[in-house]
């Protein structure tokens, strides 16, 4: 193909236009050149690295120094239990007493300590506090409420040097926040007999974790195993932004019981960036440390401040080179002609692809749009979308200046799709080069304000190999093809005009009439399947979804038949089928269910007041969840408020489904009283490797937890993509990895699924501790 070329007045001017542009061009370079090398010998990147080697040492510093007062008051617990248990009765409470005084006296930070000598009432028998240092008898009925968490496997297979740390509480005499250091009191026959405990004030240790704060801005805090923190008391210009920084941060993080190891982070919180440290210590509590990127970045101020005079100095030398240049480039441009092209790339735009391929349409034409961009974009912004497409543009120009796809033409057509028009080829060769395509595109991600983001397309081609009707143009044919590929979820789609894309009108009769005969001949079935409980391990709910049966009794899915039933306004009559059959067999069964309703069926009075009156007669509004289809567009609010207050008052909740999708689904929460939300599959089945899933995934979480409203992770199909939906806190799973629809409710969970929630991994962390 031959493209069109600019055209000048004359050949003088052309001429001049070109000498300008290379003479401004080499002596850019050879400015910028200098700049660049400037950049490099100020050595930038290792300074950064040095602010942070030393935030990590004052952290690694201050998380030693605690585990270390931590093992100390340890070993003083097993020296105190000793001198219970090594002296008779009479002698033991003097000389603890003494003991235990010393201990306060030497241990800064200790609120007392306790025996608990009267064991199976576990009360407390003996005390001594830190204020007067005397030794008193309590009678208390009940055991504190902090000694009541103690797992029993810590009495029943104690050892020698078997501890445990409370969460923090409430002292019993001064009323401060302390944790408590358990120490089973032990016979010579390993019978327990008591309980020693030393108080640790948490003041105290806020004060030590205090060392951490590497910067004037940084913040610090402590988290205990129910997910209870407590923060120092700022009085200077921390304490305005302390406390919405350290809420935002805990949303982000990974509860208490996840922290298992050193963790380091950006804290996504736009009002004030900051890098996130944690770790476990071995009190049961963590530390956190959040240090503004402010204050990591303060260092390079001078830095930038020797930048900017250099950038001025050359601003000056450019733009005097400029206006020489223009100064010749002006009378030539005014014989240059008019072209299309697109403000941000610099590309040739859709105008100018139609023109071209009105000239020549015997070219290969491919069209490249970008996965997921629009969410991309509404995440980070118009100026990462800006730069996502800039790199987007020059990955497809190194993928034309290639030798075998030498001479094609870039164009950008609209938003976030590309058209390539390239030589035309065989279509199995055009394949190969939609593949070489998406190789160019994914090769490395972008980086944008510390964040990774990952680059993925839909390609599309149409190659005029076989003889297409004139009426057919190839860009329709090319807009075709990327719309089929985007409905079967390929990554590549070429036509060759050898048969139609789609016998729609044949296909459609097909499933019009086989859909008409199991409609009357009750050949719709109910499957279901499992929901499970990542808080109990348990399957306690179900989604019902509607079979075809086929001629032989084969299963048919429904995207062979719900897109035709659309198109027929028959979705109405499946919705009533699966109402009745699905409240019919959950009747007499204590199970949840859920049932998926359209817009459409909300806006059918004859279909809402069915609903109404088959909850009335079965009575399982208690155990109904109507799922509502989040890409529906829903106009009248009233009307689907009028259905929502009714089936709430018969006990039903009121979910929204593939959450995450498009742009009406926060709407859909203001307007409507939502119980549930269930997490789109396309977020969902790349969790475990798609830094920016996770990211849209936390913030729906987070957004849901702040509502009170529960969550659901659709299309969990494996065991990785699973833990990163427990680490997110979110509170069901469905999906291949529990188990694919079933023609009948199974509540049997497998060992495995037990393993893989919050209470399976809690019983699994108990007998790795015993």
């Amino acid at each position: 193909m031959k493209f069109p070329q600019f055209k000048y007045s004359d050949h003088s001017s052309k001429q001049t236009v070109l000498t300008s542009i290379l003479f401004l061009g080499l002596t850019s370079w050879a400015i910028f050149w200098f700049y660049t090398h400037a950049m490099f010998a100020t050595t930038e990147q290792p300074l950064k690295a040095q602010v942070r080697e030393q935030v990590l040492y004052r952290f690694d510093n201050t998380l030693n120094q605690i585990n270390q007062r931590t093992r100390k008051l340890e070993q003083h617990a097993s020296l105190l239990a000793s001198l219970w248990l090594d002296n008779p009765p009479e002698v033991a409470l003097s000389r603890w007493q003494d003991a235990l005084g010393q201990t306060l006296g030497w241990s800064e930070g200790l609120a007392g300590g306790s025996i608990h000598a009267r064991w199976n009432e576990r009360q407390v028998t003996y005390s001594l506090h830190g204020t007067d240092g005397q030794v008193q008898r309590r009678t208390d009925e009940l055991p504190p409420v902090w000694l009541q968490q103690m797992p029993d496997h810590l009495l029943q297979n104690s050892g020698k040097d078997q501890f445990w740390w409370s969460p923090m509480h409430a002292h019993a005499d001064t009323d401060e926040q302390v944790i408590t250091l358990a120490k089973p009191l032990l016979t010579a026959e390993g019978r327990v007999v008591g309980l020693l405990t030393l108080d640790w004030r948490v003041q105290t240790l806020l004060a030590q974790a205090g060392d951490a704060e590497a910067t004037d801005g940084s913040l610090v805090w402590l988290t205990d195993a129910l997910d209870r923190l407590q923060t120092p008391t700022y009085f200077d210009e921390r304490r305005d932004y302390a406390r919405a920084l350290v809420q935002r941060a805990q949303q982000q993080l990974p509860r208490r019981v996840f922290v298992t190891d050193f963790e380091h982070q950006p804290l996504d919180y736009p009002e004030h960036p900051a890098e996130l440290f944690v770790a476990p210590l071995d009190n049961g509590l963590s530390l956190t440390l959040a240090v503004p990127m402010a204050d990591l970045n303060a260092p390079l101020t001078n830095l930038k401040a020797d930048y900017r005079s250099n950038l001025i100095t050359l601003g000056l030398a450019i733009a005097l080179l400029t206006l020489l240049g223009l100064s010749q480039l002006v009378p030539a441009l005014r014989g240059l002609r008019v072209s299309s092209l697109d403000s941000l790339t610099g590309l040739p735009n859709r105008s100018r692809l139609l023109q071209d391929l009105e000239r020549d349409s015997s070219v290969s034409l491919v069209l490249v749009n970008l996965d997921r961009f629009r969410e991309v974009n509404g995440l980070f912004g118009d100026d990462c979308g800006d730069l996502i497409l800039k790199e987007v543009t020059l990955r497809m120009q190194s993928f034309l200046s290639s030798d075998e796809n030498r001479g094609g033409r870039l164009y950008r057509v609209q938003g976030d799709e590309f058209a390539i028009a390239l030589p035309r080829r065989r279509p199995e060769m055009v394949q190969a080069q939609l593949e070489q395509i998406l190789n160019f595109i994914r090769q490395t991600p972008i980086h944008w304000q510390n964040h990774e983001i990952g680059l993925s397309a839909t390609v599309s081609a149409a190659v005029p190999w076989h003889e297409v009707p004139r009426e057919h143009s190839l860009y329709i044919h090319a807009r075709e093809a990327m719309r089929e590929a985007r409905e079967k979820g390929l990554h590549c789609r070429v036509y060759d005009g050898s048969e139609p894309l789609e016998q729609s009108f044949e296909y459609n009769q097909k499933w019009a009439g086989k859909l008409r005969d199991a409609l009357d001949s009750e050949g719709l079935v109910a499957w279901f399947q499992p929901i499970l409980n990542n808080t109990t391990g348990r399957i306690d709910k179900y989604e019902c979804l509607v079979r075809m049966l086929g001629d032989n009794g084969e299963i048919i899915s429904p995207g062979k038949f719900l897109d035709v039933a659309g198109k027929l306004r028959l979705d109405g009559h499946i919705t009533r089928v699966m109402v009745d059959k699905c409240m019919t067999r959950f009747a007499d069964s204590p199970l949840q269910f859920s049932i998926n309703l359209s817009y459409t069926d909300l806006q059918s009075e004859e279909l809402t007041h069915f609903i109404l009156q088959r909850l009335d007669e079965t009575g399982v509004g208690p155990r109904v969840i109507f799922e509502l289809l989040e890409s529906a567009s829903i106009e009248n609010y009233d009307q689907v408020r009028a259905f929502v207050n009714e089936v709430k008052k018969r006990g039903c909740r009121i979910a929204i489904d593939d959450f995450g999708t498009g742009y009406s689904n926060f709407e859909h929460l203001l307007q409507l009283q939502v119980d549930i939300i269930k997490i789109d599959g396309s977020l969902i089945r790349n969790l475990d490797k798609d830094a920016n899933s996770r990211r849209v995934t936390r913030g729906i979480v987070g957004l849901a937890r702040s509502m009170k409203i529960e969550t659901v992770a659709e299309f969990v199909h494996s065991r990785e993509v699973q833990m990163e939906v427990l680490r997110l806190g979110i509170s069901f799973s469905q999906g291949e990895l529990i188990s694919m629809p079933q023609p009948e409710p199974t509540v049997e969970v497998s060992s495995e699924l037990t393993r893989l929630s919050y209470s399976g991994r809690s019983r699994a962390r108990t007998l790795e501790q015993a």
